[in-house]
């Protein structure tokens, strides 16, 4: 019985043909992973993966391709649970903020955004996060009059770049 078991088996494949199996599976993987998660992108990412979590295994496996396309579907499984709760995630920290900006916001986001990294920094920490100098001067590793200043230099700049946009 154990020979006739053995006589009816797919003869195995020895390692140096994983570059043969790679090479003649490789577009049936992505074609499969594309239709499961709709991302050219994704799908050659899982189908990669796919096909390396078969290389261990190959020379072992009765029949290579039907376990490949099972670890295709099992991954873009996973991966369509990871985008889920991605999803999730981003939605939970997005909650309750505007996805688009008045015109006023925008230029005042753009103009903040073209100042000097210190100036910038200086000016939100003071104004929209309403730090003290000694608690911008210590973020910043400088001094408080330093903070002054960036915050004087800072204002003046945006009220230019400001003023240029209204005229």
């Amino acid at each position: 019985m154990q020979s006739a078991r053995l006589a009816l088996r797919v003869p195995l494949m020895t390692a140096c043909t994983f570059d043969d199996f790679y090479r003649a599976h490789h577009a049936d993987a992505v074609r499969w992973a594309v239709a499961l998660v709709g991302s050219l992108a994704v799908a050659e990412e899982l189908a990669h993966d796919s096909l390396e979590a078969v290389r261990p295994r190959l020379t072992s496996l009765d029949n290579p391709a039907a376990y490949l396309r099972r670890v295709v579907v099992n991954r873009a499984r996973s991966w369509h649970r990871w985008h889920v709760r991605e999803r999730r995630r981003v939605l939970r920290v997005t909650a309750g903020q505007p996805t688009s900006y008045t015109q006023p916001t925008s230029e005042v986001l753009d103009a903040l955004a073209s100042l000097p990294y210190r100036q910038r920094a200086a000016v939100t920490l003071r104004f929209w996060a309403d730090w003290t100098d000694e608690q911008i001067a210590d973020a910043l590793g400088c001094a408080p009059a330093s903070v002054r200043v960036l915050v004087h230099r800072g204002i003046a700049a945006l009220r230019a770049d400001l003023k240029e946009t209204v005229e």
